[in-house]
Order: structure tokens, then sequence, then C-alpha cells
């Protein structure tokens, strides 16, 4: 029986090419969020919203199921495989993103990430987006109430007054968001009342609250006819 000799260089570039492929592979992994586990979602809202009203800690079930396929809605865990200087770059990007861009969807799978990636220098841009608002005409909110429920599990005190001011928001997403995020938070739910909201957190030893934040909220002129 004849052997046929393979060529140490053409065994060489299989190795590397191999090596090559694995590690796109990995980098992907490592850029790409998991995809939703629905038990993990479960669990969080049983761990992190139990003091929240059963109407709410439903919403965020839904807000699971309905956007957990098109990768808008992420767990917590969702950028866990990051490596920490690629954690540290995705946080870098995303807060630059949110803080200098001009609001819209095309924010939103920025904002899915950084649900997933608690850190305080996200937390500026998210409160940008969270607070936009236009007085003489309506508004898509996607990019308000999905930064609004990113801000829930960054459980920043430097949120609470625009969350409070958001709970009676004319968006359901808006204001039912950031009542899940103000329960998670404080472990209270004083549902739309936002002066009851604002004398719980004065009471915990914090400086009031702007009398700004506390009014009404009202639609856009531009809805008026």
């Amino acid at each position: 029986m004849k052997l046929t000799t393979v060529p140490m260089a053409f065994v060489l570039v299989m190795v590397l090419s191999a090596v090559g492929i694995a590690g796109e592979e990995t980098a992907g992994a490592e850029k790409s969020p998991a995809p939703l586990d629905f038990k993990k979602a479960e669990a969080e809202v049983k761990t992190s919203y139990a003091k929240a009203h059963p109407e709410i800690q439903e919403y965020i079930l839904w807000t699971a199921r309905q956007f957990g396929r098109s990768g808008l809605w992420l767990n917590e865990d969702a950028l866990a495989a990051l490596s920490e200087e690629a954690r540290d770059e995705k946080v870098r990007y995303l807060a630059t993103l949110l803080e200098e861009g001009e609001y819209g969807r095309h924010l939103c799978a920025g904002l899915a990430e950084a649900s997933a990636l608690k850190d305080k220098r996200l937390v500026p841009g998210l409160m940008k987006v969270a607070g936009y608002h236009r007085e003489d005409q309506d508004y898509d909110c996607r990019a308000k109430w999905m930064a609004v429920a990113a801000l829930a599990r960054q459980q920043s005190d430097d949120a609470v007054p625009l969350l409070i001011s958001l709970v009676d928001h004319g968006n359901q997403n808006t204001r039912n968001w950031s009542r899940a995020a103000l329960s998670r938070q404080t472990g209270q739910d004083f549902k739309q009342d936002k002066h009851a909201w604002a004398k719980w957190w004065q009471e915990q030893g914090r400086e009031p609250i702007d009398a700004e934040l506390l009014k009404p909220w009202q639609a856009p002129s531009g809805n008026e006819k």
C-alpha cells in the first residue's frame, strides 16, 4: 500500500485556519448578547421586583415575551461572556452613543445592551434618553421607556427624581417601567402618586425633589385640537 505524504506546510495552514475560525467564533460570541432565557426573566422578577405590584411584575414578563425574540429585551447576564477589556469598550461606546446621539429608535439596540451592563458611566446617557420630551408634538416613546427599563437595573439614586416624574406618563410602557424601576430600588410602590413618592424619598434623608418634576403629566400641546 502506498502512503501519501502530506506536506508540512499544508498541515500548518489547516491548523492555523482552524485556530483562526475558532478565534472568530469566540470573538463573535463575546460581542453578541446571549439569547433570552425566560426562566431567568421569571427569576429576576421574583428576586428584584418582589415588592412591585403584581400588575408591574406581569408587565415586566410581558416585556420579556414581547421583545425578547427581537433582542430588544435581554437578561441581566446577557453580556456576561464579555472579557473585562471588551466590556469596558462596550460601556464607553454606549455611554457616548446615549449621551451624544440624537433621540430615536436607532438607539434601541444599544439601550437593550445597556440594560445588561450595570455601570454608573451609563447612567447620564440613560437619563438623557429617558428624560426626552417635546412640548409641541407627540413622539415615539420606545427609546424612552427602554432607557427607563435600563435604569431599573442600574439602581442609581441620581435617576430617582426623573423616574418619579414619569410614573404618570401618558405612555403605558414609560409609566409602568418607571414604577418598576422605583419598586426595584426602594421596595415601595406608590403607583402614580408623585407626591407620595417624593415624600417617602425625602423621608429617607434625600434632597427635596424639584416641584416641576411633580406636576401632573400633560400631553404635548400639538395633540390638542
